[in-house]
């Protein structure tokens, strides 16, 4: 089968190699169905990498597929069944996994980045992380499950009401799925804040709020005008944004940090989060979001296609990742 083989770091080689073999008793054969461009697989592909993986590993963790044999042992899924997964593999054993935080495993195994993904024909994975989807949900939709659990867990993190006011700082896919949810829960006041032009635009014909460009506008100015004591919540979906995240949000508030840079590090006085008494909180991965994930999806809940903007063959990937890099795609959906 071919497959997108991560080599060396800007090195993604689509190669032929040996199609996977059922070899534990949990196991399961997926023939991939599509699978979502991660960010975290552009930052594994860049040079130099924003993100590690193993060499020799068939990339991609955001997938959907179908359910073409399993092992002896598997009793909730059948042949023929379409799922989604949570790339993350957890021991189950460790001190986290036993306190219901699979999330925090410290022992976890990711897809696509660890072990053999999604950018092929076929893969294997335990069956433990795989989850039955309703094949009404368009493949492109499903694809998204994953991020789309992510999301979920960030705004769990707090309790949503109508009336309320929120802050999303980054208008990726990420930024963009929290800020349907949030929309779904009754928030009133929505604000979106980004710097990239194709992002800018693509936010606003959602009209999911106010899209605000930080290169042209003064957010806090806007904020301060229009929420009064501030916004409610503040997500940071960029991974750089904590120090205007607390500047935001009103005293009382809450700060959901969300994306990940490890290549920032910010200086911030702690005497803002105590005197404003301010909540700050990091969310990562899905910690069991996954059943409420495909949920929203079968009901329809937000519109998750409407965030698709490339669908490509497999031949095609660097071109998807090329564009993801540049900012001028938002979800991008390879067909294996």
């Amino acid at each position: 089968m071919k497959a997108a083989v991560f080599v060396k770091e800007g090195v993604l080689d689509l190669r032929e190699v040996e199609v996977p073999v059922i070899t534990e008793s949990d196991q399961i054969l997926l023939k991939v169905l599509a699978v979502s461009i991660c960010g975290t697989d552009v930052h594994i592909t860049n040079v130099p990498a924003g993100y590690p993986a193993q060499p020799g590993t068939i990339l991609g963790h955001e997938i959907v597929a179908e359910v073409a044999g399993k092992g002896k042992s598997v009793s909730h899924l059948e042949i023929g069944d379409r799922v989604v997964l949570n790339p993350n593999d957890y021991c189950g054993v460790c001190s986290y996994c036993r306190k219901n935080k699979p999330n925090l495993c410290t022992d976890i195994k990711p897809l696509g980045i660890d072990y053999d993904g999604g950018f092929a024909e076929y893969c294997v994975v335990s069956s433990k992380i795989a989850y039955r989807i309703s094949k009404d949900v368009p493949v492109e939709s499903a694809a998204c499950a994953e991020p789309l659990a992510c999301a979920v867990n960030g705004l769990k993190k707090v309790n949503i009401l109508p009336g309320e006011s929120a802050v999303i700082i980054g208008c990726g896919p990420i930024g963009l799925m929290i800020a349907m949810l949030a929309k779904a829960s009754g928030i009133s006041n929505l604000y979106l804040l980004e710097t990239v032009e194709y992002r800018i635009d693509f936010a606003k014909k959602l009209n999911l709020g106010r899209v605000i460009d930080v290169t042209k506008e003064n957010p806090g100015e806007i904020l301060q005008r229009e929420c009064g004591i501030g916004p409610d919540y503040v997500f940071d979906v960029t991974g750089s944004q904590m120090v205007p995240a607390v500047d935001f949000v009103r005293k009382g508030g809450s700060v959901v940090l969300f994306g990940v840079n490890k290549a920032v590090s910010n200086t911030i006085k702690q005497s803002e989060i105590t005197t404003k008494e301010i909540s700050v909180l990091g969310t990562w991965l899905a910690n069991a979001t996954f059943p409420e994930a495909v949920k929203i999806l079968e009901s329809n809940t937000i519109d998750i296609g409407s965030l698709v903007t490339d669908v490509l063959p497999l031949d095609e990937i660097h071109n998807g990742l090329k564009k993801l890099a540049q900012g001028k795609s938002i979800k991008v959906i390879v067909k294996p």
